[in-house]
This record gives structure tokens, sequence and C-alpha cells, in this order.
């Protein structure tokens, strides 16, 4: 009797263990389909991944005959909103290359500090860290022989030279083959100062015959120099000099004057301070400070 159970008690056990096996492979399946299903359920209503942005280039500004030609490169087929002083002023959209232009009219007191922000569908709006600045002459007197009735049109943007697009003056400060563009510095006394050259080599900065930096003039003949903590208040001479592989070729000579808050009303978003030979702009930068150009 007993011979006899022992073997039908062995098999009932192995019957047992393959029971529970068969019961946890089939709740294995069942919870990795149920997996499945929820991860799928997840990637359903999980949102797109959010697009970048390519950032606005600004290549051209021009105006004429009342109206302000600006254009330049953005991400393909991007909506593009000018803004000035905070208010939209005009939309418009890049192609699918790209390349976009916006025409603004204008009249002769319009003073305009340009923004752009592009937005895309699925993607966060992105605004440029470049603004266009123009401003209108003031009236002139007999002594103010140097300047044209035409508005000053600048681009810049934080930590970088300005680039000037025209000039209420009858052209830049030139001597020979090198001339002097804007200079650019903030409430610390960091400034740069930039230019263009007829000729390769290097150019030599000095305030008051201090040499501030030597740079190599660029493949497209730019060149600027960028200086920390350099000015203190106060105004200088500020020399540019031009040196080819022969020596010194030129140089050009302006006056300087680094303005701080103390000067004018720093709570406006630009002010601009002029007289007969220089023009002056500061502008509060988004997230704080000042820069002057």
């Amino acid at each position: 009797m007993r011979a006899r159970f022992l073997p039908m008690l062995l098999t009932g056990l192995i019957l047992a263990i393959i029971f529970l096996a068969a019961v946890q492979i089939t709740q294995s399946v069942r919870n990795q389909f149920n997996s499945e299903d929820n991860l799928s359920s997840e990637n359903a209503n999980r949102p797109a991944p959010v697009e970048s942005i390519k950032p606005i280039v600004i290549r051209s500004v021009s105006e004429e005959n009342g109206q302000l030609f600006i254009s330049g490169e953005a991400h393909p087929e991007v909506v593009i909103s000018v803004q000035s002083f905070g208010e939209e002023i005009k939309t418009d959209s890049a192609d699918q290359d790209g390349l976009w232009e916006i025409v603004l009219e204008v009249s002769d007191s319009s003073t305009l500090m340009l923004e752009f922000v592009e937005s895309l569908e699925g993607s966060l709006p992105v605004r440029s860290d470049e603004v266009i600045h123009r401003i209108p002459a003031p009236a002139l007197d007999e002594a103010s022989v140097d300047q044209s009735p035409r508005p000053l049109i600048m681009s810049a943007a934080p930590g970088g030279p300005s680039s000037i697009f025209q000039s209420p003056f009858r052209g830049l400060p030139t001597q020979g083959a090198i001339s002097m563009g804007s200079i650019d510095y903030d409430e610390s006394g960091g400034v740069i100062f930039s230019g263009v050259s007829g000729k390769d080599g290097r150019v030599r900065v000095y305030a008051n015959d201090v040499a501030i930096g030597e740079v190599r003039v660029q493949a497209n003949g730019r060149w600027y120099i960028i200086a920390a903590d350099t000015l203190p208040r106060g105004s200088f001479e500020i020399r540019a000099t031009l040196i080819t592989a022969e020596g010194i070729d030129s140089e050009v000579k302006v006056p300087f004057e680094r303005l701080t808050l103390r000067d004018g009303d720093p709570g406006k978003p630009l002010e601009i301070f002029f007289d007969p030979y220089t023009w002056q702009i500061r502008r509060t930068l988004i997230g704080g400070g000042y820069q002057y150009t």
C-alpha cells in the first residue's frame, strides 16, 4: 500500500509544480501585454517633441522713400512678429528656405526699437538677441555741418559690436584705409571698439595714447576689440592705428565720452544724447542692465 501511495504522491507534486509554473507564465505574459498597452497609450497621449527654432539673422537694413526694408534668415516657414517698444507692429513669415523680408512704413520722426519674435507650431516662441534701432536726426543748426537729416539705423546685441547700416554723419570717421565704427560699452567700463579697414593688417586702439588692445583685420574687412574694465567715466581721444607688413599705414581719431546712469533718465528703455559730433544711445537690456553705443 505504501509502495503504491508514494508514486501517486510524487506524481501529484509534479503536476502541482507544472500547474503553478503554467499559471506564473500566463500571468507574466498578461502583465507584459498590459505593460505594452499602457506604454502605447502613454506614447499616444504624450505631446510631440518641441522642435528647436533657428535664430533670426539680420542681413541688411535700408531706408528709401519712407519705407524701411529689413531682410535676413530664420527657421523655414516660421512666423515673425516685429515689435517696437513692446507693441507688435507687423507680422510676416519666412519662406521654405528660411529667407524673409519685412517692409515698414516710416516717417521722418519715427523712433523705432525693433525686436523680432519667431513662432512655430509645436515650439516655444524665440526672441532674437539682435535689435534694430531707427533714431531720427534732431533739429540741425548751421554749426552742425557734420550731420545730415538722415536717421541713424543700427543693429545691436548684448555683448557684441553694433552694426551701422546708416549714419547720421557724412560717412564713418575715416583716414586713409581705416575707419572707426561704433563704440559700445556697459556700466562696468567694458568697451567694444569696431570699424572697417580697406587693407589687411592689424589694428591697435589707444585711449589718450594708452594702448587698449590689438586685433587682426577679418577677411571681410571688419575689425573689433573687446576690452574688459577698460575706461572710467570721462572724456577720451580714441585712436585706431592700422599696421600692415610695411609698418604704420594710417590712423583715425575720434572724441569719446563715457556716460553713466547719472546722466539722463535711466528709467527710459531708450535714451539718446546728441551733440554736433557724436551721438550716444543708452538702452535697457532684457533681464536688466544697460548698454551704450
